[in-house]
């Protein structure tokens, strides 16, 4: 037995009162004579036991009475370790307080986030003790957010100047940081505090060890019906953009929850800030639909844009952003071993720059490669690779290394132990072996139609009359995960790509030769090799997507390490970067990219990198969490409240067992009630004769 304000104790004292106005009041008996009948002094005498009887018993009951109220007024409560008549234990509080975009959710009843907070200023007068510390870490978990230990006024405070982020619910980050905190203090009274929406996302990626004698209150807002409209992925294929050209963009729009019937909405396609295209479309609960536009760009560079669709009461996910990046001229460079190597690629891609004037193609032969030759060139495409020399391994290295776009083609006659180990070692995570099947033979093997994961082959495979034989490769064998961007329809690779600091490194392991394949007459051939172009033109680092919370890592062709670049954000906020070494070269690292639009880099007056920035639309879930998922993550002893639930009454139950001092009340009351009944006078018969004492 514990007592939670054990100073009231001292109202035990009240209990006397009645026996001192008792004893008080008594006084000594006089006598008056009377009738000396003998039958009327005995009934006097029984009459006057039982009144003495009576009247302790309604001592009795008063004191009583008394005494159960003093001790309701002391809360008596049982507090494991706690001593008899000791307070409530110093507590170690954390509250883990949703900050994620979902609780930015505004139904009619007001905003989720206002309303989570408004519950905890319930929990700040139950944790204002001079003893109890408070902790805060806001989810998800930010760096250096972590704050405490405080007092009730500073969390509240704290709690006060705090706004919904654009960041994704990440539970176990969070919860790491948790039981970090709560370890520290293992002999204190410790208690978990989460207040959150109960959005679906992150919950089943929890990791969390539970302990049975950690409370851990979960804190939700008021059950309500949602629904929710949100603009999903935008794909694009960007690396076909040239000005002028038709260009496919698809945006996914999608709704959780609300009415089974479909909802209507507008999508908008933005264009460097200005609206371009508009549709009206209806999204059924529960599904994604595509929402397709073309556009044409006016201008070559880097163009930004967005998908925008009507707002609704969770704005967050409503916009989509993507960069565009519009060549103005791409150089290739065919090198061959000797001058007939460049023949094909070189045809194909001459034939199809009348169409794309965007590209501008040379070739030379092997031997007159040089640093000088290709220092303009964006793509080089190495057509009849046999036994380079170490002087053209280190320019072609170099190139790479440098954001060039590289083809690599083998010969009919290649070296391959010298291709492996002095071109392909660092480019390509993979080695050419043996040969498989046979130059100018009668068996072959085709392109795999339905396994082509690659937006290169996007619409070239469908034609089945089309489709190139290849009578002979060369096999392929990696240490490591490959690549793929296609397959032939035996399951061996048929294209992959490097996975050095460049990331656009292509190997094509069948020679362009009529004996090995048809696949430079098939009409494939020509439109392949321009997408391959095109796609190795691009920047490493250009086209990577990026969500709130992420850190990135960006390439800056032509900018020395030692510029000072800045950063900018949506929002405007600028930040000066440092460069980091990874993978053998230093690049710009953005650290905390925690805000969704585009962000810019800065060198001096011109603007030398953007790219985009999104929320994780995973989030844009807010189905509420099923109770039983709850208890299954975080343990049995987790308490859920929703609205009505007081949570004070909750946390003391969790710390002291069920307080006694409504029972108190109840059995105060009785007795009182008891009181009144056994102190009503009986009628009496006056006595007629003998001694009446008063």
């Amino acid at each position: 037995m514990q007592f939670l304000n054990p100073l009231a104790l001292a109202g035990l004292a009240a209990a006397l009162i009645p026996l001192a106005i008792h004893l008080l009041h008594r006084g000594k008996p006089r006598e008056i004579p009377f009738s000396n009948l003998a039958f009327l002094h005995e009934l006097h005498q029984s009459r006057m036991r039982s009144v003495r009887l009576r009247q302790w018993l309604v001592l009795l009951l008063r004191m009583l009475a008394l005494a159960c109220l003093a001790l309701a007024a002391a809360r008596p409560a049982l507090q494991k370790g706690g001593g008899f008549l000791s307070g409530a234990r110093p507590t170690t509080a954390v509250l883990l307080f949703d900050h994620s975009y979902s609780t930015r959710y505004s139904p009619p009843g007001g905003r989720v986030f206002d309303e989570l907070r408004h519950r905890a200023d319930e929990l700040f007068s139950l944790l204002d003790g001079a003893h109890d510390e408070i902790y805060f870490v806001p989810l998800p978990l930010q760096t250096g957010t972590v704050s405490g230990p405080l007092s009730g006024e500073g969390a509240r405070q704290l709690l006060a100047e705090g706004l919904p982020t654009e960041r994704a619910t990440d539970l176990s980050p969070a919860l790491r940081q948790v039981r970090a905190l709560l370890d520290a203090h293992p002999t204190r009274h410790r208690e978990l505090y989460l207040f959150t929406d109960l959005a679906t996302p992150g919950w089943e990626d929890v990791a969390w060890e539970s302990a049975a004698d950690l409370p851990i209150f979960v804190i939700a807002p008021p059950e309500r019906e949602v629904q929710n409209l949100y603009a999903g992925p935008v794909a694009l294929a960007d690396w076909l953009a040239a000005p002028g050209q038709k260009l496919a963009i698809h945006a996914e729009i999608g709704r959780w929850g609300g009415p089974v019937s479909a909802q209507q909405t507008t999508v908008d396609l933005y264009i460097d800030g200005e609206r371009v295209q508009q549709r009206r479309v209806a999204v059924p609960a529960g599904e994604k639909i595509a929402v397709d536009f073309s556009i044409s760009p006016r201008r070559s560079g880097r163009l930004t844009g967005f998908v925008e669709i009507d707002d609704d009461a969770l704005t967050a996910d409503n916009r989509r952003y993507f960069t565009l990046q519009v060549p103005q001229r791409i150089a290739v460079m065919i090198a061959g071993q000797t001058a007939g190597d460049a023949y094909y690629p070189r045809r194909a891609l001459n034939a199809v720059a009348t169409q794309d004037p965007t590209l501008s193609v040379t070739s030379i032969r092997l031997d007159e490669l040089s640093a000088e030759v290709i220092a303009d060139i964006d793509v080089l495409i190495l057509a009849h690779v046999v036994s380079p020399t170490r002087e053209q391994v280190a320019v072609i290295r170099q190139f790479a290394a440098t954001g060039g776009g590289l083809l690599i083609v083998p010969g009919t006659d290649a070296d391959l132990s010298r291709v492996n180990r002095e071109l392909l070692a660092d480019l390509v995570p993979a080695s050419l072996t043996s040969l498989s099947g046979r130059p100018g033979g009668t068996g072959y093997v085709s392109l795999d139609t339905t396994r082509s994961p690659s937006a290169l082959f996007a619409g070239l495979l469908s034609a089945t009359e089309d489709h190139p034989a290849f009578h002979a490769t060369f096999e392929l064998t990696t240490r490591q995960p490959l690549s793929v961007l296609a397959y032939f329809d035996d399951g061996r690779p048929a294209l992959i790509e490097g996975q050095g600091p460049t990331g656009h490194v292509l190997l094509w392991p069948t020679p362009f030769d009529l004996a090995w394949s048809d696949l430079p007459i098939r009409g494939l051939f020509v439109p392949l090799l321009q997408r391959m172009v095109r796609y190795l033109a691009q920047p490493a680092a250009y086209g990577t997507k990026y969500t709130v919370g992420d850190r990135a890592w960006r390439r800056l062709a032509g900018v020395d390490a030692d510029t000072r670049v800045e950063v900018e954000s949506p929002s405007g906020r600028r930040l000066v970067l440092q460069t980091e070494r990874l993978a053998g070269e230093r690049l710009w690292k953005v650290t905390d990219l925690n805000e969704a639009g585009i962000w810019q880099l800065h060198a001096g007056e011109h603007v030398v990198d953007a790219f985009a920035v999104n929320v994780d639309i995973a989030e844009a879930d807010l189905t509420t969490v099923a109770p039983q998922l709850v208890h299954r993550q975080l343990g049995e002893q987790v308490r859920i409240l929703g609205p009505g639930q007081s949570l004070r009454d909750t946390v003391h139950a969790a710390r002291f067992g069920r307080e006694l001092w409504r029972e108190l009340l109840m059995i105060g009351g009785l007795l009182l009630l008891l009181e009144l009944w056994v102190s009503r006078a009986p009628e009496s018969t006056p006595a007629r004769d003998g001694p009446v004492h008063a």
